[in-house]
């Protein structure tokens, strides 16, 4: 909620700085940032601890949100930014890596299920209330607020305990990465799938705005409202199908769910069109989402768990990226091409279902 808190006001704010034509580089210094430092805290999340790494991000985040207020230059609410990002590459692996080690093998599925809708509150409430606070009572009471949700995260945190049985000291030879820890070679074809299956929501980030104005929709927030909905709904469900019936089978499905949605952003005629492609894009997000977290977990051995889902972030947001930039350049700004970049997103998920299934004929065959 603190990091979506700020988003919907900060292109105002840079452009008070004199800074209108960076507003790309908003989300962009972010995600890169974030992409970065995944492979340091998943390296460090597996030797130091579980915790300290999830404490280091939160900290983060609270001078970060808090500064914002002392910005007075481009350059400096960048470099805000890029810190940001480091928050976000620390914090989230953390506490999955956490609820890994808790939940029994059996139950794995359920609980990143739970924890993936905790996310998926959390970024749908943070936007709507930023805007309210920011519009309302102004910028300085938006980024206090936004810290303050940050500094409540530290409560619970105090609650929970170290979930990492050995752990040692940091030191800054830790810092130094070979190649296998940058990417966990046990879990690549996680990674590849979640790749290919988030390519279509940085499409669907860059492109919905758009896509609603030529069926005279100004208000696309509906769009995200619908997915968010339809996931949330899904993630428990599709958490426990997976821990009983496989992972594979249940992925199947929610890859199944992407095309359908791919196809109907190609073919839609109306805004209604849109709107069910929310839904079924919402279906695929809750199912995939969670089952692949889970299966890279089952596929890592205990010491290697930061790690994997490192990984798995980190083929994560390069999709996002990849996703925004290449249907855009298909789309370029020409209402005739937007079909035709959702055609690109398409076979990306084809792609991924290609490999499910593959993996499940493997799994039938034992």
């Amino acid at each position: 909620m603190s990091f979506n808190l700020v988003i919907p006001q900060l292109p105002n704010f840079l452009e008070s700085l004199g800074g209108a034509r960076y507003k790309g580089l908003i989300i962009g210094v972010f995600a890169l940032s974030a992409l970065g430092s995944r492979p340091f805290s998943g390296k460090l999340i597996d030797v130091i601890g579980r915790k300290p790494i999830v404490l280091f991000g939160i900290i983060v985040t609270i001078v970060v949100t808090f500064g914002y207020n002392l910005v007075y230059s481009v350059p400096f609410f960048l470099a805000l930014r890029f810190m940001h990002g480091l928050s976000a590459g620390f914090t989230p692996t953390g506490t999955t890596a956490m609820a890994a080690d808790i939940v029994p093998a059996n139950k794995r599925g359920e609980a990143m299920g739970i924890v993936g809708m905790a996310g998926n509150i959390g970024m749908s409430i943070g936007p709507a209330l930023g805007s309210e606070i920011g519009v309302t009572f102004g910028n300085s009471t938006m980024f206090v607020s936004g810290g303050f949700i940050a500094c409540l995260t530290l409560i619970p945190l105090f609650w929970l305990k170290e979930t990492r049985e050995s752990t040692q000291r940091f030191n800054l030879r830790m810092l130094k990465l070979s190649w296998r820890e940058i990417l966990e070679p046990a879990v690549f074809l996680q990674g590849v799938v979640m790749l290919l299956s988030v390519i279509t929501f940085g499409a669907l980030l860059t492109l919905v705005p758009d896509y609603c104005e030529v069926f005279g929709l100004k208000k696309n927030g509906y769009f995200f409202t619908i997915v968010t909905v339809s996931s949330i709904t899904m993630r428990i469900l599709s958490g426990k199908l997976s821990d009983k019936y496989g992972r594979e089978i249940v992925l199947w499905v929610g890859m199944i769910f992407l095309v359908a949605a791919n196809l109907m952003m190609i073919y839609a005629g109306s805004i209604s069109d849109l709107f069910i492609a929310a839904g079924l894009f919402g279906l695929s997000t809750g199912t995939n989402s969670p089952t692949l977290f889970a299966w890279t977990i089952d596929n890592c051995k205990s010491e290697q768990i930061g790690r994997g889902i490192s990984t798995l972030f980190i083929f994560l947001e390069a999709g996002i990226i990849l996703g925004s930039v290449i249907p855009a350049e298909i789309y370029a700004n020409k209402a005739e091409n937007l079909s035709q970049a959702f055609v690109f997103t398409l076979v990306c998920g084809l792609l991924s279902l290609g490999l499910v299934s593959g993996a499940l004929y493997r799994a039938r065959r034992g």
